[in-house]
């Protein structure tokens, strides 16, 4: 790249924070309780950024760090039904199917670390260090690379946490629940400053995760016209929620101080946020138009027959709540694929995968064909009958009410080739159905976790939106500069470009060059790289074990529907 050499000794810090929406902390920057982000949006570019659909963290997470769209690098969901069964897999790094930012600056040899992105375990090899994120099984202790990193930010900072301590998780202990995501921050604070004041490096990525999981928790609080909307509550805990963010805010300053001015930082999020109203159990909706049908076997019919009595997970959790047995929520794991979950429950061991067309997984109305030739018991041929198959799907779609307003629940449906696109596409799910205004996500606990199609929210009241953060600032960049079509897969090829380095020829990725001043741009030329970016793929390495208490975690999450 020309005059690339001038950037050799450039550092970039990103920052992420995860589930950051302008909706929320826009009033907080106004008023000068988030000064750094303030100051870093007057001293650089920043703007709204458009991530991947649908907005899933996994998928969204390895589209920044590849700068591509996941019909190329293979991630969209943290699970994927399995094409040679019909078992719901945790994806691991292992399927990641192209070159991260951190393996291309570790070619050239340039210094990394890399702390807290998902689908980072088991952590690789790479020119530095990295420790893996929240999909790390509690009884594994190779998590970080190098392996003897862990013990040293043991005995340094007493370790570094890879998920927010959530045992307050429930509207009776907001206050608690807040006070542990405030402190997850500082702990991982703490763990960062001993890594960059310890270790080399030129790039570093520090996920920021408990703000994410604070406004799934909290965001009836803040937003009057939400369902769940308490206002004696808002009032008690609105100071909490903006305190988070204003200690959060007080982070970002802490760790660009490690900056020098011919340094860039560059804080994003992954996805947006915002309210979340009801349950779409797209599952009960096939089985109801007749694409999914159960077994005919007689434990199968009893299953049903309690089933339709209302003896389904949302209906146990709720009676759990109602009668304060919070223990035994604990005790037992309700999660799709464990064993309790399918003994008790309608699931998808009940499915007759033989007479059905179609099912879904995942949280954001993913639905995936039975293909011959593709699924083991797959019925529906390729070519015209997948076509008319989509087409009657995409239809009915648009007939299903909300029975409690008479709205229509989904908005639009996406065909996976409108979204994806790559030699991985297959991989993808058929259709994607978004829902009205986002309002609506799968129930996140079961195959078919209640007995109607729409079922009030329980739980959670915020989910993602498609529309996150970005802020960039540094030597070179523009200051007060509003950028207007960023998107996530834009900010690999940019930062390459802003440490001056090629840019691999297949990202989808652009390089935001309205970021950056005329001085910069005439000096530092956009050059691409034709060398491959695509990377050897496999299958993760976890247990039996280590899936039932991962996808539990999702569970938790509001990641697995």
């Amino acid at each position: 790249m020309s005059d690339g050499s001038t950037l050799t000794e450039r550092k970039v810090m990103v920052i992420g924070l995860d589930g950051a929406t302008f909706d929320l902390i826009s009033p907080w920057i106004a008023d000068g309780t988030m000064p750094t982000l303030q100051r870093l949006m007057k001293k650089g570019a920043s703007g709204v950024l458009t991530t991947t659909l649908p907005p899933i963290s996994s998928s969204a997470w390895v589209s920044f760090a590849t700068g591509k769209n996941p019909g190329k690098h293979g991630l969209v969901d943290f699970v994927h039904p399995r094409q040679d069964s019909y078992q719901i897999s945790i994806v691991g790094a292992q399927q990641r199917a192209s070159k991260a930012i951190w393996n291309l600056l570790s070619d050239v040899g340039r210094k990394v670390g890399i702390v807290g992105m998902p689908v980072t375990y088991p952590p690789e090899e790479v020119n530095g260090y990295m420790i893996s994120d929240f999909l790390t099984p509690t009884a594994s202790d190779d998590y970080t690379y190098p392996l003897s990193l862990r013990e040293e930010l043991d005995g340094a900072v007493g370790g570094f946490p890879l998920l927010p301590d959530e045992r307050y998780r429930s509207t009776k202990f907001v206050d608690k629940f807040i006070a542990d995501m405030v402190t997850d921050v500082e702990r991982r604070l703490d763990g960062a400053l001993y890594l960059l004041d310890n270790k080399d490096w030129d790039f570093f990525f520090l996920l920021f995760w408990s703000s994410d999981m604070l406004q799934h928790e909290t965001w009836r609080l803040l937003d009057r016209s939400h369902p769940q909307h308490d206002p004696e509550a808002a009032e008690r805990y609105r100071d909490l929620v903006a305190d988070f963010h204003r200690r959060l805010d007080e982070a970002v300053g802490r760790l660009t101080e490690e900056l020098g001015p011919e340094d860039l930082v560059v804080v994003m999020s992954d996805h947006g946020f915002g309210p979340v109203h009801s349950f779409f159990l797209v599952n009960n909706w096939l089985r109801e138009i007749g694409l999914l049908k159960l077994k005919r076997r007689p434990l199968t019919r009893l299953k049903y027959g309690l089933f339709k009595l209302g003896f389904t997970p949302l209906g146990v959790f709720r009676l759990v709540k109602a009668l304060r047995l919070g223990f035994l929520r604990r005790r037992f794991r309700f999660q799709r694929g464990g064993g309790l979950m399918k003994r008790l429950f309608l699931s998808f061991a009940d499915v007759d995968w033989a007479r059905t067309k179609a099912f879904a997984v995942g949280s954001f109305g993913q639905i995936y064909i039975n293909l011959k030739g593709k699924r083991p018991q797959g019925i529906v041929g390729p070519g015209e009958e997948y076509e008319k198959l989509r087409e009657e799907i995409a239809a009915r779609a648009e007939e299903i009410r909300d029975p409690r307003t008479g709205e229509r629940v989904v908005e639009r449906v996406y065909r996976r080739e409108e979204i994806y696109s790559g030699p991985l596409l297959e991989k993808a799910p058929d259709l994607v159905l978004q829902s009205r205004n986002w309002e609506y996500m799968a129930f996140g606990h079961a195959d078919f976790g209640a007995s109607h199609v729409v079922e009030p929210i329980f739980g959670m009241s915020g989910h993602h939106r498609p529309h996150g953060i970005v802020m960039l600032a540094g030597e070179g960049i523009r200051q007060g500069v509003r950028l207007e079509r960023a998107n996530i897969i834009d900010l690999a090829p940019t930062i390459l470009y802003a440490m001056g380095l090629p840019i691999p020829s297949d990202m989808d990725g652009r390089v935001l060059t309205e970021a950056f001043n005329p001085e910069f741009r005439s000096r530092v030329q956009v050059e691409f790289s034709d060398e491959p970016s695509q990377r050897p793929t496999g299958e993760g390495e976890y247990s039996a074990d280590d899936e039932e208490e991962i996808r539990e975690r999702l569970r938790g999450l509001g990641y697995v529907g």
